[in-house]
């Protein structure tokens, strides 16, 4: 099992959260075929970086992964993700 969890990092901007929820999470669940929620970050306490929101995507492997980011499906998220990145952490898991 391979997951991609994309954090959002804590911000008082609403316009921020709406680019999350209506681009980016809505590019992943288009190019992924399964429905992304997003989930409210509850505590961060311990972390330098504080985050409001974020979301997961699950496969089976890491070559799955791969081969749906590298898909001509997935380039408005991957366009999403090179123009967020300032608001977001990306956070790759392999449960090998």
């Amino acid at each position: 099992m391979y997951k991609m969890l994309i954090f959002l990092k804590g911000n008082k901007d609403e316009k921020v959260y709406e680019h999350f929820s209506n681009f980016t999470v809505k590019y992943l669940s288009e190019f992924s075929g399964k429905e992304i929620k997003i989930g409210k970050v509850e505590s961060s306490l311990l972390l330098e970086t504080k985050y409001s929101h974020f979301c997961e995507f699950m496969v089976d492997s890491k070559q799955e992964m791969d081969e749906l980011l590298n898909s001509p499906v997935s380039k408005a998220f991957n366009n999403d993700l090179m123009n967020f990145n300032q608001e977001i952490d990306l956070i790759f898991i392999d449960y090998a």
